[in-house]
């Protein structure tokens, strides 16, 4: 069972990144996204996938155990589906923004 502090930690850490997923989509819908935004934005998703796969591989290669390996590949694969999803759904809301016609004030 893991310590409270650890679990904290974890629950802070998705809600952080759901936040960050909502403060992305806030952005884009009040700017009103251009090519060149989404272009930013999927070479900074990009830049994060490198990174996540860096620090699994890093994990992965730490240990021999192969137990440990395994959990390893598994967690990699569950953080990088829960990425992939929470900016899904930001990259749905850009492309339904890019496509709507600008509002004139």
């Amino acid at each position: 069972m893991p310590n409270q502090d650890s679990q904290k930690a974890w629950d802070r850490f998705e809600s952080d990144i759901q936040g960050l997923a909502g403060e992305l989509k806030r952005q884009y819908r009040s700017a009103g996204s251009s090519e060149q935004n989404t272009a930013e934005l999927n070479r900074s998703l990009d830049q994060l996938r490198q990174a996540a796969e860096s620090v699994f591989k890093s994990l992965e290669s730490a240990t021999r155990d192969p137990e440990v390996r395994s959990k390893t590949k598994q967690t990699a694969r569950s953080f990088g589906s829960a990425i992939a999803e929470t900016f899904r759904e930001l990259s749905d809301e850009i492309e339904k923004a890019v496509r709507k016609p600008a509002t004139k004030s």
